[in-house]
C-alpha cells in the first residue's frame, strides 16, 4: 500500500487562531530557504510554526537574536510536536538521531510517557550534539558496538542502546541495486574501467575553499584525473539535500553526473572501485560493502573530527588536493584490523524487533 507521509503543513490547523501569524512568520524567512525537493507551502509552515514557538518561548527580540546567531539550529518544536502526538496518540514514536523536529518528538513523547525509539546510523563522536541531548529515547539502536561502548561511556545506560545496525545499509546488497549498478556500467561503456564516486558535502570553515567551491575543487581535480588516466571513469555525487548548492562543471567523457533527487546512491555505491568523501555514512555504507574508501585529510570537517576515521572502518587518508590522484593510482595500503564490527545481514528486522518490544511493554 505504501506511505503517506504527512508534514508540517498538515498538522498547522492545530495551532488554531495562531496559523495565521505563524504562515506570516514562514514568508518573513523564506528567503535562502527554500529547496528545489520541498514544496513551498510545506517550507512556509516549517518556518513559520519554528519561529511561532521561538518567539512564544523568547519573545521577538529574543528569537531575532536567536535565529541570527544559529539560524535554523535554533529551532526546537517540543510544544508544537507534542500537539501532533496528542492528535495522532501514537502507541510509539521511532526517529533518527537529526536534530530539531525528530529531536522535539522524541522529548515530546518521553513527556508523555510514550515509548520511544532513536536510530542512530553514524558513528556518533565525542563531539556529537546527539550525545548531549538532555533528553534520549528509551532505546537508542546503533550501527555497530564501538558506537554503542563510546555511548555507555557518555552515561546511557547498558539495556538503552542495542546493537542492531542500520537500515540505511540493507539496500546496498539488494539484487536489484547490483543489478543496476551493472546496467549503469554498461550504459556509460564503462566495463573493466576504474570508477571513482565522488560523495561530497559543504565545507564548513575551510580558509581557501569554503562551501561548494571545495567540492568543486575536488571535482575539478577528479576530472583531471579521468581526462589523464586511461580507463577510468567518475561519479560526481553531492549531498541530497546540498546538491543544488554546486554548480554544475558540464559534461565530460568518463564522468558521470548523478541527480540525487530522482536516483538511489545504492546501485551508484555498487558501480564504483573506490569512494572518496569528506564525513559521512556514505564512506561506511562504501566500506561495508568492501570498496576502497577514501577520505579527505584536507577537509575542515574531518580535521574537526575528534576520533580517526581510519578507526572506524578502512579509509585512507588523501593529505592533499595534489595527492589526491596520486593516492587514486596507487593500490589500496590498509591495515588488515581496520574495520568496524557492523552486524552482518539485514538491520530493519533487528529495529523492527526492538520497536515490537517497546510496543508489547506495558
Amino acid at each position: 500500500m505504501g506511505l503517506e507521509p504527512l508534514g508540517y503543513r498538515d498538522f498547522l490547523p492545530l495551532l488554531g487562531h495562531k496559523s495565521e501569524r505563524a504562515l506570516s512568520w514562514g514568508d518573513q524567512l523564506l528567503d535562502g530557504n527554500t529547496h528545489p525537493e520541498v514544496e513551498l507551502e510545506e517550507t512556509r509552515c516549517y518556518l513559520g510554526i519554528n519561529y511561532l514557538q521561538l518567539v512564544d518561548a523568547q519573545g521577538v527580540a529574543g528569537a531575532r537574536r536567536l535565529y541570527q546567531q544559529r539560524g535554523r539550529q535554533s529551532f526546537m518544536p517540543v510544544e508544537f510536536m507534542g500537539l501532533v502526538l496528542d492528535a495522532l496518540q501514537p502507541g510509539l514514536v521511532v526517529a533518527t538521531s537529526t536534530p530539531r523536529s525528530e529531536e522535539a518528538a522524541i522529548r515530546a513523547a518521553v513527556g508523555r510517557g510514550i515509548p520511544t525509539l532513536t536510530m542512530v546510523d553514524l558513528f556518533a563522536p565525542p563531539s556529537d550534539p546527539f550525545l548531549r541531548r538532555p533528553v534520549q529515547a528509551q532505546r537508542i539502536t546503533v550501527i555497530a558496538s564501538e558506537v554503542r561502548q563510546r555511548f555507555l561511556a557518555c552515561g546511557l545506560e547498558p539495556d538503552q542502546v542495542v546493537v542492531t545496525g542500520s537500515p540505511d545499509f540493507d539496500e546496498l546488497f539488494d539484487q536489484q541495486a547490483v543489478q543496476q549498478a551493472q546496467a549503469l556500467r554498461a550504459k556509460l561503456g564503462w566495463q573493466g574501467r576504474q570508477v571513482a564516486l565522488w560523495a561530497g558535502i559543504l565545507e564548513p570553515g575551510h580558509k581557501t575553499l569554503p562551501g561548494a567551491e571545495f567540492g568543486l575543487a575536488v571535482e575539478r581535480s577528479l576530472r583531471n584525473w579521468v581526462q589523464n588516466t586511461p580507463n577510468t571513469g567518475l561519479i560526481v555525487r553531492y549531498h541530497p539535500s546540498q546538491y543544488h548548492e554546486f554548480p554544475s562543471l558540464g559534461p565530460q567523457d568518463g564522468v558521470y553526473l548523478s541527480n540525487p533527487a530522482t536516483e538511489p546512491i545504492a546501485p551508484l555505491l555498487n558501480a564504483a572501485d573506490t569512494v572518496i568523501h569528506q564525513l559521512s555514512t556514505v564512506g561506511l555504507q562504501a566500506a561495508v560493502l568492501g570498496k576502497r574508501v577514501v577520505h579527505l585529510g584536507f577537509s575542515a570537517w574531518v580535521q574537526s573530527a575528534d576520533f580517526d576515521l581510519g578507526s572506524l572502518g578502512p579509509s585512507e587518508p588523501a593529505e592533499s588536493l595534489e595527492n589526491l590522484a596520486h593516492l587514486l593510482n596507487q593500490p589500496p595500503t590498509l591495515a588488515a584490523d581496520c574495520t568496524m564490527s557492523v552486524p552482518p545481514g539485514p538491520a530493519a528486522p533487528r529495529v523492527a524487533q526492538v520497536a515490537v518490544q517497546l510496543l508489547n511493554t506495558p
